[in-house]
């Protein structure tokens, strides 16, 4: 994979993400992509934490930081490997420090190993300079990927 075709991809992931509908848990964890390095096969993204995250201690529901992480780990596997489409076969999140609604979460994630059909991933989060939890990941690198629900247009 080149350098370009990287960038290509990682950038055609956050346009699929931005057009996923309104009501979803993509969209309302708000991920941005800040950085990300062809050669460290690494990725940085911010997340906001809004009030929808919150739980009822007053701070951001573990459930909303594995998903960032997850989105994470999932678009550096579309860069990788130009899916648009990449599993999540395991997560693991490890939680450090509560998350303060109103937080700019910071995911800074690298592969661990890339192949051809599972790529691994570590990652940490971050609120400003302090670490607040960190996940490893394993994803499909699908070949092809059985789709499990109908789009309305095969339904025809």
């Amino acid at each position: 994979m080149s350098r370009e075709s990287f960038k290509r991809n990682i950038e055609r992931r956050m346009e699929a993400l931005d057009q996923i509908r309104e009501n979803s848990i993509f969209h309302e964890l708000k991920g941005k992509i800040i950085d990300y390095d062809y050669d460290k096969k690494s990725i940085t993204m911010t997340y906001e934490a809004t009030p929808f995250h919150e739980n009822v201690f007053g701070i951001v529901f573990g459930g909303s930081l594995a998903g960032m992480f997850d989105i994470t780990f999932g678009t550096l596997t579309a860069g990788l490997g130009d899916y648009s489409v990449a599993p999540t076969v395991q997560i693991s999140t490890t939680f450090l420090k509560g998350i303060p609604t109103g937080s700019t979460i910071k995911i800074c994630a690298e592969a661990v190993s890339a192949g051809k059909t599972i790529m691994n991933f570590m990652g940490k989060a971050y609120v400003g300079e302090e670490l607040v939890g960190s996940a490893t990941g394993t994803f499909m690198t699908p070949r092809p990927f059985k789709k499990y629900v109908k789009d309305k247009k095969d339904e025809k």
